[in-house]
């Protein structure tokens, strides 16, 4: 009875102990970092831009924002160097790997999560960042329709004042 109390029974079961908490943890970490990831703003800079301190979105009327083709410190290809327009592509990797992490040990992801991404490219749905959330219809058909702004996929969801989720419920028991 060296790993168990002295009444046999196992001490690591019980109402604070996770199975595979490494890979909820995990799984957690990387839904973080997905969404806000996401949730940073998108401008483009240019390298003219990045001289002159304007961007595409807040540029000065009377400043172009043109490439300037002829600079001597240029790459090899002829283009100049661009920063990312935005983290998106990062933060589909994150949601991908948390799809993947909870595949690999056979984990159930909550629905909340499942809802906060895009189930068609794995955008993390950041509402007026990259989703675009409306209600529709009348008092007993209401509906929240999300649209990806990257790919357009929507998702639909019925509105109910008296539906509670399963894993909700007081009864069920999760860790909160």
């Amino acid at each position: 009875m060296a790993r168990g109390s002295k009444d046999g029974k196992d001490r690591g079961r019980g109402a604070g102990c996770l199975p595979n908490r490494e890979a909820f943890e995990r799984m957690n970490f990387l839904l973080q970092s997905a969404q806000f990831y996401a949730s940073l703003p998108t401008t483009t800079t240019t390298p003219a831009a990045v001289a002159t301190g304007a961007t595409a979105k807040g540029k000065e009327p009377d400043q172009p924002l043109a490439l300037d083709n002829d600079r001597s410190d240029s790459s090899s290809s002829g283009a100049p160097p661009q920063a990312p327009a935005t983290m998106l592509p990062l933060a589909r990797f994150y949601a991908k790997e948390m799809r993947l992490v909870s595949r690999k040990s056979v984990l159930r992801m909550s629905p909340h999560v499942k809802r906060s991404i895009c189930k068609v490219c794995l955008t993390p749905l950041v509402p007026g960042i990259s989703s675009m959330t409306r209600v529709k219809g009348q008092k007993r058909s209401r509906r929240v329709i999300t649209t990806c702004n990257y790919c357009q996929a929507q998702t639909r969801l019925f509105v109910n004042d008296d539906h509670v989720l399963f894993v909700d419920r007081p009864e069920h028991g999760t860790i909160s």
